[in-house]
This record gives C-alpha cells, sequence and structure tokens, in this order.
C-alpha cells in the first residue's frame, strides 16, 4: 500500500486533473488508517465514474466545513449501506450546528426519528430544496471533518440506532422464538459492485449452522424464497422467515428482526451496517479485499464496536471462515 501511493503521487504530479489517480489514492491511505489524508482524497469521488454524473440537490451554495452555529443540511449521496455508516457523525454534526436537516433514504426516516428527534430528517430532494439554511454538505464528507485519526472513531455512539421496542415483541410473538437461541442470517450482497466476492450461496454458508442447537432467521433482502426451501430440503435445517417484514423496503422492520436476534451472521451488506448501527452483536464474513471501512487484518471494527471481523485467508476461499465460525458457534450456544 505503500507503494501504491508513492506510485499514484507520481501520477498525480505528472497530471493534477489525473482524478483518477487522485482517487485510487483513498483505498491505500484508509488501509493504512491515514485517515487524513484517505478524507481528503475522498472529496475526487465527484471527479470519477460514477459519482461524476450525479446531479446534486443543491447547487451553488457554500459547503459546510465545520462551522459552528448555523444551518446545516446534509443529504445522502450512494448506497443505503453507506447512507448508515455516515449516520453515527450526525451526533457530533447536530451537536456542533444551531439547526440540522438531514436527506435520507426515506426507508430510514422512521429510525432515524425515533433515534435522533432533534435533527430535522427529510425524505426527498423537494424537501431539501424547500430548507433555509446557512450550508451544505455531502453526507460521504462528514467523515473528513469529524474522523481523522483513529482515536476520533472513540467519539462513535454505540447502538445509535434503535428499533421499535413494541414491534420487537410483536414479531418474537409471530415467529414465535421466545425462549429460543436466535441466529438472523444474510448470505449475499445484491448491488454491490463487487458482490461476487462478498457473497456465498446459501447451501455453502448453511454448513456452520449444523450442529448448532440455535433458531436460523432469515434477514437476506431479496427474492430467495426459492434458495431457502432447497436449503431446508438439502439440509434438515430450518430458515424462519416473517411474512410481515418487507426486507429491503421495511427497514424498520428489519431493525426489529435484527433486535429479535441473540447474534447476526452475515457477509458485508447492509444487513450488517444495520446491525451495527443497533449495536447487535455481529460476526461478519469479509472477503480477502474488503472494503476499506474495514482496514487491514483487524478483527473490532472501528465504525461498529458490536462486530467481529472474520476475513478470508486466501482468495475467494471461504472455507477457513466457515471453519472458524463453526467452531465458535457450538461453543457459543452448545452450552
Amino acid at each position: 500500500f505503500h507503494l501504491a501511493v508513492e506510485i499514484l503521487n507520481t501520477a498525480v504530479d505528472l497530471d493534477k486533473d489525473n482524478f483518477s489517480a487522485q482517487y485510487s489514492q483513498v483505498r491505500p491511505y484508509m488501509f493504512l488508517a491515514q485517515f487524513h489524508q484517505g478524507w481528503e482524497k475522498y472529496e475526487y469521488r465527484w471527479k470519477t465514474d460514477p459519482l461524476n454524473k450525479v446531479v446534486w440537490p443543491i447547487k451553488d451554495r457554500e459547503l459546510w466545513q465545520g462551522q459552528a452555529d448555523s444551518r446545516v443540511v446534509l443529504w445522502r449521496e450512494q448506497g443505503i449501506g453507506d447512507d448508515i455508516l455516515f449516520l453515527g457523525l450526525l451526533p457530533e454534526a447536530y451537536e456542533r450546528s444551531k439547526a440540522l436537516s438531514v436527506y435520507v433514504d426515506p426507508r430510514l426516516v422512521p429510525l432515524c426519528r425515533r433515534t435522533m428527534p432533534g435533527i430535522k430528517f427529510l425524505v426527498d430532494e423537494e424537501s431539501v430544496k424547500r430548507e433555509k439554511f446557512d450550508y451544505h454538505l455531502p453526507m460521504g464528507s462528514l467523515p473528513r471533518l469529524f474522523r481523522n485519526s483513529e482515536s476520533d472513531f472513540d467519539r462513535t455512539i454505540n447502538g445509535y440506532l434503535k428499533a421499535d421496542p413494541t414491534r420487537v415483541e410483536l414479531l418474537r410473538d409471530e415467529l414465535g422464538v421466545k425462549g429460543k437461541k436466535v441466529i438472523g442470517i444474510s448470505w449475499k450482497s445484491i448491488n454491490s459492485l463487487n458482490h461476487l466476492k462478498k457473497s456465498l450461496t446459501l447451501k455453502d454458508f448453511g454448513k456452520i449452522f449444523k450442529g448448532v442447537d440455535v433458531t436460523l432467521l432469515n434477514l437476506q433482502y431479496g427474492d430467495v424464497d426459492k434458495e431457502i426451501e432447497e436449503f431446508e430440503k438439502e439440509t434438515g435445517l430450518e430458515v424462519l422467515q416473517c411474512s410481515t417484514v418487507d426486507n429491503r423496503e421495511d427497514l424498520d422492520g428489519l431493525a426489529a428482526l435484527i433486535e429479535v436476534c441473540d447474534l447476526v451472521v452475515s457477509t458485508s451488506n447492509v444487513t450488517i451496517h444495520l446491525a451495527g448501527a443497533l449495536a447487535k452483536d455481529t460476526w461478519v464474513m469479509l472477503p480477502y479485499v474488503a472494503n476499506f471501512w474495514w482496514l487491514l487484518d483487524r478483527t473490532d471494527s472501528i465504525w461498529y464496536p458490536s462486530l467481529k471481523l472474520y476475513r478470508q485467508k486466501k482468495f475467494n476461499d471461504w472455507t477457513g471462515i466457515n471453519i472458524d465460525l463453526r467452531r465458535q458457534l457450538k461453543n457459543k450456544f452448545n452450552k
């Protein structure tokens, strides 16, 4: 990674408008935990594909640089997993500003309003354009203001989103899991750019639960009914599905399902971001080359303290993780 930074710096020295080289420095800097440099280069995302095609909801207004006692509008820019990650910085942005309005994916609004009542959450771009404000900022630029060293992550609130407690109890009754040990499972990332590297088949994923005394609960979004049906026939293991929650569209419901669980086991996708934001005990299966959010070699997450990270030791080989997880699951639940 040091060599990558050196080579990319040479490319930038030769051509300051080589935005691809500028933005490509984000990953090595982040993997090396050089956050200040990494976030500076992260601003070049707007100069490279695909974000160079994005039309900003606010134009020709000054960007927020952290000025205190000002009215600020923040707006979503990427996937919902990134939205959830950046939401962890809102309490600090709220504390610094006089008034804070945030445009997020509408599916997140019930969760956000429950947990952060002092912040105004907006559901569409029209609402953004009607807001009165002094400054605005895309949400992906928040870490540049608040997370420039590893010690800055100590300020992260563990459990900055909260599930609806009434709905949690209703789902426990609906699923019939009171008194049972429940593991929520999710095994693939559907919209990610490297979804094939991050995903498993349910058949391969399910091997780690064989002989473990638990109830499995589906947290996977997308159409997985047939996959679950085939898995149950082949393995004899049941995977509970909740008919009243759409795991993709009803994120407040998904949060309640996560809260029902004693543990979540998942590959890297929206489910683990939501579980981390809820401070749920979560084991994450990472590919050999993981997103820079997870840094290098660590078994913990600086973004979500409740996560434990399991990494592939060889490219595209989940065998080591599966053996590791199965052993630890038996130790945890077969007592």
